[in-house]
């Protein structure tokens, strides 16, 4: 799952203002294949407005899912590119992966929210074209063909560690809500599906 994904760290909030949002509803993200988990995966992208967990700060339900909603949909909006950008088949069909996962698990993210009647905040990111070289981080932009292909593999695995580690090591332990810790040990599991098969890949692209 985004999730996850600008380059950032899965941010956790410890609230978001609500606006006129309603669960479930329009979250300023792309609800189509230009945008879901994140462009570095599931929390990647997560900062912005976000306030890093410490000392009695609580991690809100509306935070954690706003944020995975963000995380998710910049991750769609870079795996939508890389399918297009990447010239290695192995490359372009993990690229489908992510963006179908992280399309399922935005999807989740934002039926959660409605069950638990939890806002889900705009976040930056926006909506980008599926052809828009904006949805790939700048330190990608520039490449091209097999150096692009490898610049994006480790950038995803760079990425996906991270965000299994944030999850893991600072959300849960600090998260109350029973269903969305749940939703996230889920989430975890197929991230770390993805690293698998991102290693997999890299160690192809070696050969």
């Amino acid at each position: 799952m985004r999730i996850w994904f600008p380059s950032a760290l899965l941010g956790l909030l410890v609230a978001c203002s609500s606006g006129d949002n309603r669960p479930g509803g329009d979250t300023g993200m792309a609800d189509s294949a230009a945008g879901g988990l994140s462009s570095h995966d599931t929390m990647s992208t997560m900062s912005g407005d976000s306030t890093a967990v410490s000392g009695n700060t609580a991690v809100t339900p509306e935070g954690v899912l706003s944020q995975m909603n963000v995380a998710n949909t910049t991750e769609i909006q870079l795996a939508t590119v890389a399918t297009k950008k990447a010239s290695s088949p192995q490359v372009k069909q993990i690229a489908r992966k992510l963006l179908t996962d992280h399309t399922k698990n935005r999807q989740q993210v934002r039926a959660l929210a409605q069950k638990l009647n939890v806002s889900l905040t705009p976040g930056q990111g926006g909506s980008v074209s599926a052809s828009d070289s904006a949805a790939m981080p700048t330190d990608l932009q520039a490449k091209t063909g097999a150096e692009f292909d490898r610049a994006f593999i480790q950038h995803e695995i760079d990425d996906h560690q991270s965000n299994v580690d944030k999850i893991q090591k600072q959300i849960l332990p600090s998260l109350q809500n029973e269903q969305i810790k749940t939703y996230l040990q889920k989430t975890v599991t197929e991230m770390q599906g993805h690293l698998s098969s991102l290693k997999q890949v890299q160690q192809q692209l070696s050969s």
